[in-house]
């Protein structure tokens, strides 16, 4: 084997094995790595983790307590056993994509009514929130 064949099938055993393992950020109930976002994950929950701890896009540790994440905001309440405080999925698309409808007066942007994120990327933050 040549040295450039074996040098992609090196890369492609470290990117497989990020693809593998990514899944695996979410069991300890935590946000996924920068360097496991990178990995191009295809699990919509850790999808939904690279939204959260992305700071163009969702940013939610700017206010929230996230396990994994080293920037920790205390606007937001600590996100951790979301299911207590959310009876289904449903309710917690409803509170990210327009949180007024519950408290008019919140800090919390409405993600989905003033387009930060679209329906999709909402749905795959709240597939990652019921992990934590």
């Amino acid at each position: 084997m040549g040295t450039m064949t074996a040098l992609r099938a090196a890369r492609g055993l470290v990117i497989g094995a990020g693809l593998l393992f990514a899944p695996l950020a979410l069991a300890a109930g935590r946000a996924p790595t920068p360097k496991e976002c990178a990995a191009h994950p295809t699990n919509p929950a850790v999808k939904g983790g690279c939204i959260v701890i992305n700071r163009s896009l969702g940013n939610c540790m700017a206010c929230h307590v996230i396990a994994g994440t080293s920037m920790d905001g205390n606007i937001g309440p600590a996100l951790r056993d979301v299911r207590a405080n959310f009876p289904n999925k449903s309710a917690l698309f409803e509170q990210i994509y327009d949180p007024t409808i519950n408290d008019p007066h919140t800090a919390m942007p409405p993600f989905g009514k003033d387009h930060i994120l679209s329906k999709a990327q909402i749905r795959e933050v709240v597939d990652f929130l019921w992990t934590l």
